[in-house]
């Protein structure tokens, strides 16, 4: 590794952590400048001449520091195993963050269903295809090709710690969207994609989650051919609140979560040398995924019943 970094007969620079934040800065800087002007004129169209430059300023920042690509964004033949762990993971993470979103809209319901209702409008004025192109390909790669790319790399150079580097590009992911609203969801899948990554060391399945992300849930929605009567019934949520209730099923969703993620960990690691194969490690790791199993089921059902009975905005006061 230190041949790649130092050798002597080129002039390549060893990544830096600096180099990661200088860079986005200059993004952060442009999204209030020319990316805000360019998606106001153009929608969805600035929206792809958005991601068209993030991976301008990857790759031209690589190139600049005379780095080999292929370590910045490196690209290998995926595994079905991790494939399927990587899908898992993404299932997880979204009944993570159903009940983390649905809470935050049930104090915030103009702000959040505003934002809501501000992307849904963006990403259906194209046709469907070139939705689906702009939306969630083009973000899986050049989004990426920033994030888990350029920016994680630089930060590899000093720090190792895979909890630490979550966190961080976690943080990073959330403010690169730039609104408060958002910040939680997309800090909470930056830190997953980072994780993935670290874990991989192959962009194809961050991009795979990130695609998976921005794709299904729209198409889903597009497939049952139902946005006039979601858009009704966001309007009816926003107008007298998100039933308690709501958020007590949410909650139990959850539950799926911990073995979910432990699950798809396991995919991502098995087979790796010198990693460990076992499925449950101990005793104490059983009971811990078990306990966190049950616990958002019983205080989901708890939520619920408190919801049904005791909460004015309750599915059979609002909808009956």
């Amino acid at each position: 590794m230190e041949k790649n970094w130092n050798s002597d007969t080129d002039n390549r620079r060893k990544l830096k952590p600096w180099h990661g934040i200088v860079l986005f800065g200059i993004v952060m800087l442009s999204f209030y400048t020319i990316i805000a002007w360019a998606q106001m004129k153009w929608g969805m169209y600035g929206l792809a001449l958005t991601e068209l430059y993030l991976l301008f300023l990857s790759i031209f920042a690589v190139k600049l520091l005379k780095i080999p690509v292929k370590e910045i964004f490196p690209l290998k033949k995926p595994k079905w195993r991790k494939t399927f762990g990587v899908l898992l993971m993404w299932v997880s993470s979204y009944a993570l963050m159903i009940p983390v979103t649905m809470s935050m809209a049930y104090f915030f319901q103009e702000e959040m269903f505003a934002v809501s209702e501000g992307l849904n409008e963006v990403i259906y004025s194209v046709p469907f295809i070139l939705s689906v192109f702009i939306s969630s390909v083009m973000p899986a790669v050049c989004e990426e090709a920033l994030h888990r790319g350029f920016i994680l790399k630089s930060f590899q150079s000093k720090w190792k710690n895979k909890w630490f580097l979550s966190l961080l590009m976690g943080i990073i992911f959330g403010l690169f969207h730039g609104s408060v609203w958002r910040f939680l969801p997309t800090a909470v899948l930056g830190g997953v994609l980072t994780y993935i990554m670290l874990e991989t060391e192959n962009m194809f399945y961050p991009a795979l989650f990130h695609f998976t992300n921005n794709f299904l849930p729209s198409f889903l929605l597009g497939l049952s051919g139902n946005a006039p009567q979601t858009e009704a019934a966001s309007e009816i949520l926003v107008q007298q609140g998100i039933p308690v209730a709501f958020l007590g099923v949410y909650l139990a969703m959850a539950c799926i979560v911990p073995f979910g993620f432990y699950t798809a960990d396991y995919l991502l690691r098995k087979g790796e040398q010198g990693k460990e194969q076992r499925y449950i490690k101990s005793n104490s790791v059983l009971i811990s995924l078990i306990v966190l199993t049950v616990l958002p089921i019983i205080l989901g059902m708890m939520i619920f019943i408190y919801g049904l009975f005791f909460d004015t905005n309750s599915f059979f006061s609002v909808y009956i």
